[in-house]
């Protein structure tokens, strides 16, 4: 029996392809890569703090 992926395996799979993609696409044409060590949750923390900081 096949395991079958649930909805957030699949969207964290597709986001780790689209950004291996993207930074695969960039090194092709020649632009620096600058790679972020930031995960889903320490982005979500960090918006919500430019949100209370800047009153949105």
């Amino acid at each position: 029996m096949a395991n079958t992926l649930t909805e957030k395996q699949k969207v964290t799979l597709w986001q780790q392809r689209r950004s291996a993609s993207y930074q695969a696409s960039c090194k092709l044409e020649g632009f620096p890569q600058n790679e972020t060590s930031l995960n889903s949750e320490d982005a979500a923390a960090r918006l919500a703090s430019l949100r209370r900081q800047y009153g949105r």
